[in-house]
């Protein structure tokens, strides 16, 4: 995947292990990537 704005190669999230870090009730909910697993290194989570 990449990133939407500047196309560079989108990163595991560190906040979330890469979305699989599960939140209440198994559902994902990370605000560093949005929700996503993936960060930008120039956008971070809004990379959509």
């Amino acid at each position: 995947m990449e990133c939407k704005k500047c196309h560079r190669p989108l990163h595991d999230c560190s906040g979330c292990n890469g979305g699989r870090a599960s939140g209440i009730g198994g559902k994902l909910t990370c605000s560093k990537c949005n929700s996503t697993g993936v960060v930008c290194s120039q956008h971070g989570g809004h990379w959509k």
